[in-house]
């Protein structure tokens, strides 16, 4: 086994490998973080074939194993070279390394620790604060709590909030000369600030104390964040202050904090105050600081020893906010506690005579009700029950257990894949859950950014495409309810498209509390500083991702009472609604729909013109001929005939249909690409490397172009990935039939041939683009370039790829996606058929891959390498493996070599 052995000094790194030894100069004491991102790539460069290594701290002087550079980054020395490397990294005293086989178990262990965590050293300030608060978030579908320290307060350096599920507020704001409207993902009373003063000094804050360290830790397995901070006052009184946050995972109304302190250098009077915030407001996106952060009222305030209670209501949508706490302690008893209310805040302190190097523990159990969870009884949250601290962990971890040996997915050989993907199950597991949205029914979907911040305003766009299914595939049930929340705005959406003259039910961009239209009408360019006409409400390809999702969950569970009870209505509502879209042309005796933008966002209208929207987005067209085959399916089907036709589905719809279906409009060129939208050929191309060259960041490249008084409407750029999308929800085979339907005979390097040219022209401006790319990359076998973009994919949160939008919340569909192409694309699992086919291609980095879905309400459980596939089934069923059928007995591993070499 390769091993390095690191040793530091002030002017060089040292490093031992089989017995020989390297020097690299490097100033650690004067480094920034891209010298140190440099030396990352040296070593990678230079030992390719490592297992792990030991960073040695010297004992005689302080080294420490945190080191902030000059650019006020933190970087913690094991957590780069393991990131970087993809081994893990430990520490080590010693000046050698005798027992070889001791550090093998010792790195062992650290990568199995490493692979099921998160962990930040330092305590960094503003946007990188932010990154990490909303990685650090822990949640349990109803509750997201970001990864603050409990003595944080809301400004631009920190940002503690809390989200509840559904909690919705519109409010109005006079900016300039302009009246917006917006609605908000509302930032409910915050229960988590807890602080300390020592002997009559300020209260303690990042603020106004020095940090000697600080390290906070989120467990995925248990979703537990613990930090430790150690800090020193202005009259140098030194403390260390532990505490642990977490969401009940099983019981989603109670989130529990335990915080315990240590006097590390005196003993003295400690005043520890801890309070309920109904002053709390929205702060997290910066961009949105102008408009009217205030959502919410205070209805009541009180305490009563250990329990407090704020009851609240949200100015315009009037849902009701209860939230209510305990404490309790080692060193205190209720009779200690004071109270102090105002109108918006119940503060309770405890005095306590402190000694050096004892600890101290207070344990903070809260719950929270709204009106839409609880509608009749959400005011009597006052009275609930606190079951112990502890008692609720256990709860919670036995919660979490059995939500991960449903969705875990296993890689072995790729220590950072493996901890991306589980930190994407996690973050998607926290933001809905079958105990929250399964179990209590929520009348929820999952936003853009999950229980995690405030970006998009925590609205609900066509992401579901992307994030739906994980949970058909893991869990059907939970996917069931979040369908649900789309057929309790139908009526909403029939009145949208009533509105605008058209039939069916027209489904709004961004959706929230009530499901009406909350895309804005105008929106603030950042980089130019002027107010521009916003388009993307004409993004009514939303539908379809809707009609998708209600689709593929029927494929995958045959579900007859939700599609007669729900889907079937959806489904035809959307199909109406497209029926009318849809205008005959006598001239090219083509269907043709105006007025609509496609996935890529840049492209909002055509050069010059005042109104918006676009013709012939040939994503949109080619889903609605792909939808109004399924429609056909579904009316011959002999279970739904009788109830689509009591829906009004009847044959003169079908007739319609069947029509449109094969003469809806597309252009493809000589070369075989598919014009994303009528118009589009024509228009100029873009300098690519001159962006480059002047821009760092070219990703929204609308913004740029703006701000040189250009447009991205004149120009072939894309945002993310539009007409290539169709190979994302399809399969080649399919989209080459929609088009061949059409009249448009394809070779079959088609795909390949439109991946390319996109490719060349998309900025990727959504962290969604590179995974899309991936995804049709690995279908067409180019598994290089498919393996580069899905490793950007992943990356894209954990390192922040966009400079900041991490900050805002993370991207639940990117996460989603990156999960979806593990299997669907590595393990080639497509569930998108009657019976489950499985066409492996791992990518060369992994040994095996190992996961369990459900498909029909038959549990699968895949073991997959690079030679061989075994299977086990929990009942008896039949699956295809590289294009063979096989069948499979209950609970008996089937097994099957193969050799598919890249």
């Amino acid at each position: 086994m390769k091993y390095l052995l690191i040793f530091f000094s002030s002017t060089d790194v040292s490093i031992e490998c089989e017995k020989k030894k390297y020097s690299y100069s490097f100033n650690t004491a004067n480094s920034t973080y891209k010298d140190w991102l440099a030396l990352m790539d040296k070593l990678k460069h230079d030992f390719q074939s490592i297992k792990g290594g030991v960073i040695f701290l010297s004992e005689s002087e302080y080294q420490p194993s945190v080191i902030k550079t000059k650019d006020n980054k933190f970087i913690e020395l094991a957590s780069i070279f393991t990131e970087s490397l993809n081994h893990p990294f430990i520490y080590s005293t010693k000046t050698s390394l005798d027992n070889y086989l001791e550090l093998e178990k010792q790195l062992e262990h650290k990568e199995n620790e490493l692979t099921w965590s998160i962990e930040y050293s330092g305590l960094p300030s503003g946007k990188d604060e932010y990154c990490q608060e909303s990685l650090l978030t822990v949640g349990n579908g109803y509750i997201g709590l970001r990864g603050t320290l409990p003595e944080m307060t809301i400004s631009n350096d920190y940002y503690p909030a809390t989200y509840i599920a559904g909690l919705y507020n519109q409010a109005e704001s006079q900016i300039e000369d302009h009246n917006v409207i917006n609605e908000d993902f509302v930032n409910a009373p915050n229960g988590q600030y807890i602080t300390l003063q020592i002997d009559g000094e300020e209260a303690i804050h990042p603020s106004n104390v020095k940090t000697l360290s600080c390290q906070r830790h989120l467990n995925l397995k248990t979703g537990v964040m613990s930090s430790e901070w150690t800090v020193e006052t202005a009259k140098g009184k030194q403390i260390r202050i532990q505490s642990y946050k977490f969401t009940n995972m099983e019981s989603m109304s109670y989130y529990c904090i335990q915080y315990q302190f240590t006097p590390l250098n005196f003993s003295g009077e400690i005043k520890i105050i801890t309070k309920l915030e109904g002053n709390t407001y929205n702060s997290g996106v910066e961009r949105y600081r102008s408009l009217n952060p205030h959502h919410y009222h205070v209805l009541a305030c009180e305490s009563s020893k250990q329990r407090a209670h704020i009851l609240a209501k949200t100015n315009q949508s009037q849902i009701n906010i209860g939230i209510a706490s305990i404490i309790s302690g080692d060193f205190f008893s209720p009779q200690d506690i004071v109270c102090n209310l105002t109108e918006s805040v119940v503060e309770q302190s405890i005095v306590v005579m402190a000694k050096q190097d004892e600890v101290y523990t207070l344990e903070k159990s809260v719950a929270i009700a709204t009106s839409t969870a609880y509608p009749d009884s959400w005011q009597d949250v006052v009275n609930w029950q606190h079951p112990s601290v502890q008692s609720q962990l256990t709860q919670s971890q036995q919660a979490w257990n059995t939500l991960w040996d449903s969705a875990d997915i296993v890689v072995k050989g790729d220590l950072m894949t493996q901890k991306l993907l589980r930190l994407h199950t996690y973050h998607l597991l926290s933001s809905a859950s079958p105990y929250s949205n399964e179990k209590n029914q929520l009348d929820v979907s999952v936003t853009a950014r999950g229980l995690h911040g405030e970006a998009y305003r925590g609205h609900i766009f066509w992401d579901e495409i992307f994030i739906f299914p994980f949970y058909i595939m893991h869990f059907p049930k939970t996917a069931r309810q979040l369908l649900c929340y789309r057929y309790l705005r139908l009526d909403a959406a029939r009145a949208a498209a009533k509105a605008e003259g058209w039939q069916g039910a027209m489904f709004p961009w961004q959706s929230g509390h009530d499901g009406s239209e909350q895309t804005q009408v105008l929106h603030l360019n950042p980089l130019s500083g002027q107010w521009d006409p916003d388009y993307s409400c004409r993004q009514r390809h939303v539908s379809l991702a809707i009609a998708y999702n209600v689709w593929l969950y029927w494929r995958n569970t045959h579900d007859h009472a939700f599609m007669e009870d729900y889907g079937l209505e959806l489904l035809k509502e959307i199909a109406e609604f497209w029926i009318s879209m849809c205008q005959w042309d006598e001239k090219d005796q083509r269907f043709h729909i105006s007025g609509v933008m496609g996935p890529d966002e840049f492209h909002e209208k055509y050069p010059d013109a005042e109104d918006g929207g676009l013709k012939d987005n040939a994503y949109t067209n080619l889903m609605v001929a792909w939808l109004f085959n399924e429609m056909i399916d579904f009316y011959h089907n002999n279970h739904f005939t009788t109830r689509l036709k009591k829906l009004g589905f009847n044959q003169s719809k079908l007739n319609q249909i069947q029509q449109i279906k094969t003469h809806i409009a597309i252009t493809l060129d000589h070369n075989e690409i598919i014009e994303q939208f009528a118009g589009y050929f024509e228009l100029e191309d873009l300098d690519w490397d001159s962006y480059r060259q002047k821009y760092d960041n070219i990703y929204r490249m609308d913004r740029i172009l703006r701000k040189e008084n250009k447009s991205a409407d004149d120009f072939k750029v894309a945002k993310q990935a539009d007409t290539l999308m169709l190979f994302n929800n399809l399969d080649k085979k399919t989209v080459k039939s929609l088009i061949e339907s059409l009249g448009y005979p394809l070779s079959d390097k088609f795909a390949q041939k439109n991946l390319h040219y996109y490719l060349e022209r998309t900025s990727h401006g959504s962290t969604l683009s590179r995974i899309v790319h991936a995804y049709l990359a690995e279908q067409i076998s180019l598994h290089d370039l498919s393996w580069t973009l899905y490793k950007d994919a992943l990356y894209s949160d954990y390192n922040d790829i966009q400079g900041g939008t991490t900050a805002e919340g993370i991207h639940t569909g990117v996460m989603a996606a990156t999960l979806n192409t593990t299997i669907m694309a590595y393990a080639g699992v497509d569930i998108r058929h009657c019976t489950l086919k499985v066409n492996p291609s791992l990518p060369k980095k992994w040994d095996r891959l190992n996961f369990k879905l459900t498909h029909k309400n038959i549990v699968y459980h895949l073991d997959i390498t690079h030679e061989k596939v075994s299977v086990v089934s929990d009942r008896s069923s039949n699956i295809y493996i590289n294009n063979n059928n096989y069948s499979l007995d209950k609970n008996i591993i089937f097994s099957l070599n193969y050799n598919k070499g890249k």
